[in-house]
């Protein structure tokens, strides 16, 4: 019986290989997703535009230097026409007019025009120019009574995009593959007559279902490790935790969508009713489960709901161990939750799913 289920999960990834949708949308599209956000350096979108206008004089140019050492600030200089067109147009946050008669020791004036569409981002660029003038006016004039701030530096780890990007899309791959690649498979199979055709020869349909299952489990550990392995050598993704737990959970997580897939693959009776039904299943789960970005930006009602979801258990678990180093003792929640999933749409695939 394991010699017959072995020859049919390598006929079953013969097959799958064979097809090349199957492939873009199992192998390509989650690696050019992850590409694409990789290559997008999302930590800039959060930086202060600001445009300065000065006559080259010795003071505004140190004011400008000192500006541009601020890696928060996106510093353009211009004339003033063209700065305040720029700001008019949305492209600029705030607007410094510097005079050619600028001194910090005896100017007591500056003139900063501001976006009243941008309120944080404005109020937080008038306090980096509310220091950086107070810094040059105390090099030339230091107070006897200003208070001192001593810093220390701490090693933290670095954190961006990618490495909350990417477990959320190994996540959100699993999810597809599990869904859209057995529900669509299936469907095809029975409309073909496959499982029926199987049904009358030696090989029990059920060895088959056990092949196809496997063959997906194997599929799913390729996918996890080309995106995990991409992430690490190209992007420089800070894994922390265990690769053994990592790849458990994405199991786990596999085989609650697997049986998903199948559920879906019982209800519909067409390709073109599988279509919209998996589209409900997953999309919401994409959009709420945190892939993309943190699902505490939605509101409180949705992310109650959201909480159960089993993308978010597992986006969640990945998230937890690749970033954190999280222990997969210390996830009971995300296993408990992925578990119960599985009980029950295991449990109801095998009541609605049919073989003709």
């Amino acid at each position: 019986m394991i010699k017959v289920k072995w020859k049919l999960t390598l006929a079953s990834l013969k097959m799958f290989s064979r097809q090349r949708e199957a492939l873009i949308w199992t192998m390509l599209l989650p690696l050019f997703m992850v590409c694409l956000f990789g290559f997008v350096n999302f930590e800039d979108l959060g930086k202060i535009r600001l445009g300065v206008t000065h006559q080259g004089s010795k003071h505004a140019t140190q004011l400008v230097k000192r500006l541009k050492k601020i890696q928060t600030v996106e510093l353009s200089e211009g004339s003033e026409a063209n700065e305040l067109n720029q700001l008019k147009a949305g492209e600029r946050h705030l607007v410094l007019v510097i005079p050619s008669a600028f001194d910090p020791l005896k100017s007591n004036e500056l003139k900063v025009l501001v976006n009243n569409t941008t309120p944080q981002e404005t109020q937080l660029g008038l306090l980096v120019l509310r220091k950086v003038l107070d810094d040059m006016i105390f090099v030339e004039r230091p107070l006897v009574n200003r208070i001192r701030m001593k810093s220390r530096l701490v090693t933290s780890q670095r954190r961006n995009y990618i490495d909350f990007l990417l477990p959320g899309m190994i996540s959100l791959a699993i999810m597809q593959s599990g869904i859209f690649g057995v529900a669509f498979g299936f469907v095809s199979l029975r409309k073909r007559g496959v499982l029926r055709r199987l049904s009358v020869t030696p090989i029990k349909p059920q060895d088959f279902i056990v092949a196809q299952i496997a063959m997906r489990l194997i599929v799913l550990v390729s996918q996890m490790t080309v995106l995990l392995g991409v992430g690490i050598l190209f992007f420089d993704l800070n894994f922390m935790g265990n690769l053994v737990e990592f790849f458990v959970f994405g199991l786990l997580g596999g085989c609650v969508f697997l049986a998903i897939g199948f559920l879906l693959a019982g209800i519909a009776k067409t390709e073109d009713q599988v279509a919209p039904l998996a589209n409900a299943v997953s999309l919401p789960m994409m959009l709420l489960s945190g892939v993309f970005f943190s699902r505490s930006n939605l509101p409180g009602w949705v992310q109650a709901v959201s909480e159960f979801f089993p993308l978010t258990y597992l986006a969640d678990a990945m998230r937890s161990i690749a970033l954190e180093g999280v222990s997969l003792f210390d996830m009971e929640l995300q296993f408990v939750g992925l578990s119960c999933w599985c009980l029950i749409s295991v449990g109801v695939a095998v009541r609605v799913f049919r073989w003709d």
